[in-house]
């Protein structure tokens, strides 16, 4: 029994992690919502790479073109 209990509870942690990086991570629309617009596009493989940029930030976000789920984001400046 304490073993069931032990596992529950390290399902919980483990959902309740998952959950909150799920949240921190920044899709496309997101940032599109903040402001930032797309100043170039292009499709390489898989993906739709885009560039985005509000004020001088510059983001790059790649998305998979099967799904339409961004796969990352990462400022570049």
């Amino acid at each position: 029994m304490k073993l069931l209990g032990g596992m529950i509870s390290l399902f919980v942690v483990f959902a309740a992690d998952h959950a909150a990086i799920a949240q921190q991570r920044n899709s496309v629309s997101s940032y599109l919502q903040r402001g930032y617009q797309i100043i170039n596009s292009t499709i390489g493989g898989m993906y739709l790479v885009m560039v985005l940029k509000k004020d001088t930030e510059l983001v790059l976000c790649s998305v998979t073109i099967e799904s339409g789920q961004t796969a990352g984001c990462q400022t570049i400046k």
